[in-house]
């Protein structure tokens, strides 16, 4: 097992959510700490709010792409492929996951079971790939995951 792989463990351990979990692992690859952020992730656990839709894995990996590519401040621009780095990861998490959704992946029966406990298999699995997968997808861009905007 290597360290990330243990990072993704303590944190899921500690009670995150997979979206949460993909932008601490964002966050420590840059060396730094937002928990304003990081709460505001816990908006997308279990496919958004405990609906059962969209992955937080995924959606969580979206917004470490967002965080690199995305407009912040009035004077910033976004990437001019930010959304092609999403469709990427949308792409390539169908064909990974083989679904979109928890209620999907999990097998529920829609939001009266989507606030159930994560499958550490499954999501565990996800996360790491999620993450890992948003990082490769900014690098191939060359952006480099461990800056964020002021690189620009």
């Amino acid at each position: 097992m290597d360290d990330t792989q243990i990072m993704f463990l303590e944190l899921a351990g500690k009670g995150y959510s997979c979206a949460q979990m993909v932008m601490l692992g964002g966050l420590r690859l840059m060396g730094r700490e937002n928990p304003d952020l990081v709460r505001s992730m816990s908006g997308l656990a279990q496919g958004v709010g405990c609906s059962g839709e969209i992955c937080g894995a995924l959606s969580g990996a979206a917004c470490l792409i967002g965080l690199h590519t995305g407009k912040g401040q009035d004077y910033e621009e976004a990437h001019p492929e930010a959304f092609l780095l999403m469709s990427e990861l949308v792409e390539w998490f169908r064909e990974e996951a083989g679904a979109l959704t928890c209620d999907a992946l999990l097998g529920g029966q829609g939001p009266k079971d989507a606030c159930r406990s994560m499958d550490p298999g499954l999501c565990g699995g996800l996360v790491l790939k999620s993450w890992s997968k948003a990082v490769s997808l900014l690098a191939e861009k060359g952006l480099d995951p461990s800056l964020g905007r002021e690189q620009d």
